[in-house]
């Protein structure tokens, strides 16, 4: 299977009624069991404020101030789950715990695709460090 193009410019639309999903997310094909489609995403639920705000929830309680969703997990593979990105890193949301993951390795975009997609969906194979665990830990927020 040939590789998809990928556009190395992270750039998003930033108009009040687009959803924020980078170019370069969108450029790749998504994992098994995982979707960049910015309706299935239900991004204006998540991260523009129907249900909270996502966004401003990771910058508050794990300084990611600039995080963009990039796939969703699909609901026949389980909970809500988010990948997005922030900075030059790539994290995992779970809204079903609540928890965040940073995504230590593999460390490229095209690279955690193909590992999902090996695991059939599943983030098994990559390497993650729980950053709410190291907040409980530290005395920070309880969540």
């Amino acid at each position: 299977m040939a590789s998809p193009l990928i556009i190395e410019a992270s750039t998003t639309d930033t108009s009040p009624s687009a959803p924020s999903v980078p170019t370069k997310a969108t450029a790749l094909t998504p994992p098994t069991g995982w979707t960049n489609d910015p309706d299935s995403m239900d991004l204006d639920y998540y991260w523009q404020g129907r249900n909270g705000d996502l966004k401003a929830t990771l910058a508050k309680w794990h300084n990611l101030p600039d995080a963009q969703p990039l796939i969703t997990r699909l609901p026949d593979f389980g909970g809500v789950s988010f990948l997005f990105q922030s900075g030059t890193k790539y994290y995992v949301w779970n809204g079903v715990a609540d928890v965040v993951w940073s995504i230590e390795s593999p460390t490229s975009l095209e690279e955690i695709y193909q590992t999902i997609s090996k695991r059939q969906g599943w983030l098994g194979a990559l390497t993650m460090k729980n950053l709410t665990e190291e907040e409980e830990e530290g005395g920070g927020v309880n969540l």
